[in-house]
């Protein structure tokens, strides 16, 4: 039998308001106060972040040191090699002042015997016997280093020592003697060759020399002989072409000789140089190595700036440190 649900209990549901319904409690809203800060906790909070402020600046120093000694490579390296050319040049001219009259006329009574022993022998003069290199490097080496004189070229700002040979270890500072060709001291049926690299990231020694013209003039100094040669013409040949290194019977020449094109070196180009006489202003001038002085200066101006940047650095890293470690100006106003 199924029962009916009592009339009475039905309506009594029916009728019950929302306000007899049950109430729950609200649950809090806003903001929830922060817990305190122990001194430890931000004592370790500080110790972080003045690891990470030492990390970014030791970062940021590094990169900008090594971007910056990238950039002044160059330029040091090659002030460097001139500082040192010009030292061995005071040297050599020195020794020379300290050395008799008749000392110096037996070397170069010597040096001409041996440039008039060339004149003929055609390409022949470049295959020198062992004999011939062994007295070779034994003539006008009065500092025993090999140095036999130096090489001015204006136009470029260049001054370097020649020395005897051209080994790799010579060019990679210096101005070489072509074994074979004549000895640097001027007279009929000479042709000195002197040689030199261009482009060296750490020297420019010949670099620039492409931009001589015909009437451009260069000197050799030999003991204090100072010879003036003035630019005739240019050849660009392959490295076996010694055509125009020849000796020309009563003429006086100096050829200067360097790789071409910069980076390529795949030939080589010739600078010849004709005899004429020298001034007296420049028989007793002082070479001034004006592109010496432009290299310290730009590397003064730049070593300058990149302590300035790396002051800045730490300076804006620590008030942003100091910035982070003060309450903010909300936080203060709800103590």
């Amino acid at each position: 039998m199924n029962e009916q649900p009592n009339d009475a209990t039905t309506h009594t549901t029916q009728n019950m308001g929302l306000d007899e319904l049950p109430q729950f409690a609200d649950t809090p809203q806003g903001d929830v106060p922060p817990e305190p800060v122990s001194p430890e906790a931000k004592a370790a909070a500080k110790r972080r972040s003045n690891r990470q402020f030492i990390a970014i600046l030791v970062a940021m120093s590094v990169m900008l040191v090594v971007g910056v000694g990238l950039i002044l490579y160059p330029t040091v390296a090659d002030a460097w090699n001139r500082h040192v050319a010009s030292r061995v040049v005071a040297g050599y001219v020195e020794r020379v002042a300290d050395t008799s009259k008749e000392d110096r006329e037996a070397q170069l009574t010597r040096a001409r015997e041996y440039n008039e022993s060339l004149v003929g022998r055609g390409v022949t003069r470049f295959l020198p016997t062992e004999e011939e290199k062994k007295e070779y490097n034994a003539i006008l080496d009065i500092t025993g280093t090999g140095i036999m004189g130096y090489v001015t070229i204006p136009k470029i700002d260049a001054r370097l020592p020649i020395y005897h040979g051209t080994d790799e270890a010579v060019l990679q500072i210096a101005s070489g003697h072509m074994e074979g060709s004549s000895f640097p001291i001027g007279g009929e049926s000479t042709h000195a060759v002197l040689t030199g690299h261009t482009g060296l990231p750490s020297a420019m020694l010949f670099t620039g020399i492409d931009t001589l013209e015909k009437g451009d003039t260069f000197t050799v100094t030999v003991y204090d002989d100072v010879l003036t040669y003035e630019v005739e013409e240019t050849h660009v040949v392959l490295p076996d072409n010694v055509k125009n290194l020849e000796i020309q019977e009563g003429r006086d020449l100096v050829s200067l000789v360097t790789c071409t094109p910069y980076g390529v070196n795949s030939h080589r180009l010739i600078v010849t140089g004709t005899r004429i006489p020298t001034p007296e202003e420049a028989k007793r001038a002082t070479y001034e190595n004006k592109a010496l002085k432009q290299d310290m200066l730009i590397t003064v101006i730049i070593t300058v700036a990149t302590i300035a940047a790396l002051v800045t650095v730490f300076t804006v890293q620590r008030r942003r440190l100091r910035g982070a470690g003060k309450p903010s100006h909300h936080a203060r106003g709800r103590h």
